[in-house]
């Protein structure tokens, strides 16, 4: 029930989580594999504490907030916690640091949480907090960035593989399967970088004729900026360019602009431009002309979906092992379905 009410059971507090998944382990719920497709992972109601009936902790553990998806994100987050009174949320932000978002975890585990979610600064970073939470039948929903361990209870997230591959696919569908591009990558070492340089080097390999330079940023508007002034620098004969989100492109037009690159040139595709996810900034740019693709991956989506599903672990339901986010493929024909005119460059409407 939403925003169910925050009484606690009669006879006393409802156990700490330690004594909770004790409580689990003796109904025999505790002690299941986390990798198996669809599991029940807790049963409140088995104890006689309905979901209703007590108060819940979530940890959220975010990798950064240096690139506004992210912001989003967590805002989506407190949004959809917002609306249960007898649930609070812990939020720690790692500043794309590992080291820091170990002790961040750790001191989530620390205050007791109930449940974690975790957007993991790397593929690796999150794998002996995972061991823990699986001891301790603490469970866990990753979102958006893959780990490495299995030692969860949901994946949510689009599929940066998949989305790769159209994105960079409709570059070189666009210049004709030939000719010089440039793709600015993501932050590297980051599970959707990983995932999306992946799918970028299987298209590189179909497409021969179409040389790649490649140089990361971070997924913020200056690290698009910077970058695009070197590559541009380097190599003025580009006949396209991918940028792995919509942030790093904007930044990437203002130094095509400086380069002497004009919008009507970008209109008519010298050179082409394509990127992924639906930053507000880039789908104005898309609307204009200036870019011709882009493919949607929604931060307020995947933040309200993680909050929905530790909710139904919390009931005692089951969640499948991955969850992934449809993605709607934008172009200058249907962006306006997207688009908010109204709002800010880092406003995001999914």
């Amino acid at each position: 029930m939403r925003g169910g009410g925050s009484a606690r059971a009669a006879g006393g507090p409802p156990p700490n989580r330690r004594e909770f998944a004790v409580q689990v382990a003796v109904g025999g719920l505790a002690a299941l594999g986390w990798a198996c497709s669809e599991q029940r992972l807790i049963d409140p109601g088995d104890q006689g504490l309905a979901f209703e009936d007590r108060q819940w902790t979530i940890g959220f553990s975010n990798a950064s907030e240096t690139n506004t998806w992210r912001t989003a994100l967590r805002e989506a987050i407190e949004e959809e916690v917002a609306k249960y009174a007898n649930v609070r949320l812990l939020i720690t932000d790692a500043n794309d640091s590992p080291a820091k978002q170990v002790s961040d975890m750790e001191d989530l585990l620390t205050k007791g949480v109930d449940g974690m979610i975790i957007g993991a600064a790397n593929l690796y970073v999150a794998n002996p907090i995972l061991d823990e939470c699986a001891r301790e039948g603490i469970p866990v929903v990753i979102v958006d960035r893959k780990v490495a361990s299995e030692q969860y209870a949901t994946f949510v997230s689009t599929d940066h593989t998949f989305g790769a591959v159209r994105g960079l696919s409709r570059l070189v569908d666009l210049i004709g399967g030939r000719g010089k591009i440039a793709i600015i990558e993501g932050l590297p070492g980051a599970g959707p970088a990983v995932e999306r340089n992946a799918g970028y080097d299987t298209v590189l390999e179909r497409h021969p004729q179409v040389v790649a330079v490649r140089q990361a940023g971070d997924w913020s508007r200056a690290s698009g900026q910077r970058v695009m002034e070197n590559v541009i620098t380097a190599n003025p004969d580009l006949d396209g360019i991918h940028f792995d989100n919509g942030e790093m492109a904007v930044g990437g037009i203002q130094a095509l602009r400086a380069a002497g690159i004009t919008d009507e040139m970008m209109r008519e595709n010298r050179p082409c431009l394509t990127w992924l996810d639906g930053y507000n900034g880039g789908l104005k740019l898309i609307k204009a002309g200036l870019g011709k693709y882009t493919i949607l991956h929604p931060p307020r989506l995947h933040g309200s979906l993680s909050v929905e599903s530790m909710i139904r672990i919390f009931r005692g339901e089951s969640v499948p092992k991955r969850q992934p986010i449809e993605l709607d493929e934008i172009t200058r024909d249907n962006v306006d379905q997207f688009v908010a005119m109204d709002q800010p460059d880092d406003f995001w409407t999914r």
